[in-house]
């Protein structure tokens, strides 16, 4: 049985063989002449058998070396390939699973992932969304290889933060909303309006509800759901009250399709986060999509 074969002893034998010369094997090689011979007698003890017949000056393959080198060409070719493919490699392939929130998911990723697809088109990319709370278990069970957040400030040295971007949340309506001419609007008059809010432990429902509970007042909600454009949609139809980052409305925003209420409250600030798990290992899929972001913002 081998157990100790070396790609050495393999590329020896293989060059004796085919030049018929242990002199001739060891210019090609680069070896002295004596670690030819300590090669094949070494792969010859492994293997139990001889590989060569000696007749004088003369060598010529026995029936076990003519089996032999059949086999160790296609072992030598098999770890070539293996090592061609598992190598660390600048350019970056395979794959990369991203977990993400869903309003970042919506409105930033789309044009960073066209930007990476263009560059690295033989990373295949899997995305997973989820709110910030599930992606930082996903981390931790090592079932996605990186996470953007929609948080507060991660202080967690069970994570490593490799980007953070301050973003700015706020309430939004139609501009026929009884709110939407209102100079400023109070915890009190929401109270009053329906509330279309983010899923249970999204950053906005959270801070949202944390604020009107702080001042002892409950919202009137219609519906929560973790589907940014519907919320959205349903806004500018007149059904409620939306809470969402601004990054998430600014077209609709251009358009004169939502208005920003002015809220007494204290300004809301959030940010997207890039986290790795400490023990991540960074592939270069990964470190190039990290180093993307690092460089254009999101």
């Amino acid at each position: 049985m081998v157990n100790n074969m070396d790609t050495k002893q393999l590329k020896t034998f293989i060059t004796v063989a085919r030049l018929n010369s242990f002199t001739k094997a060891a210019n090609k090689l680069g070896y002295a002449q004596s670690s030819i011979t300590a090669h094949i007698k070494l792969l010859e003890r492994e293997l139990g058998t001889h590989l060569f017949e000696r007749i004088g000056k003369n060598i010529t393959l026995t029936y076990e070396g003519e089996e032999m080198l059949l086999h160790a060409e296609k072992l030598l070719n098999i770890w070539e390939n293996a090592k061609n493919s598992l190598s660390f490699s600048e350019i970056p392939k395979g794959a990369l699973i991203i977990g993400v929130t869903e309003s970042v998911c919506a409105v930033k990723l789309p044009k960073l992932l066209k930007e990476y697809n263009k560059l690295y088109p033989d990373v295949e990319i899997t995305l997973k969304i989820a709110t910030s709370h599930e992606l930082k278990c996903l981390l931790r069970e090592n079932e996605i290889d990186v996470a953007i957040l929609l948080d507060i400030k991660i202080d967690s040295t069970e994570f490593d933060v490799k980007f953070q971007q301050s973003e700015q949340a706020a309430l939004f309506v139609a501009p026929t909303h009884p709110l939407a001419s209102k100079y400023n609007v109070s915890a009190r008059d929401l109270s009053e309006h329906s509330m279309i809010l983010t899923q249970q432990g999204c950053i906005c429902r959270n801070i949202f509800e944390k604020t009107l509970k702080e001042e002892n007042i409950t919202s009137k909600l219609i519906l929560d759901t973790s589907n940014v454009q519907t919320i959205k949609q349903l806004v500018m139809f007149g059904f409620g009250v939306a809470f969402l980052p601004r990054f998430a409305v600014v077209e609709e925003l251009k358009n004169n399709n939502l208005i920003e209420l002015s809220w007494d409250a204290v300004e809301v600030n959030i940010m997207i986060q890039v986290v790795c798990h400490k023990d991540k290992w960074i592939s270069s899929a990964l470190k190039e999509f990290i180093k993307l972001i690092q460089t254009n913002g999101m």
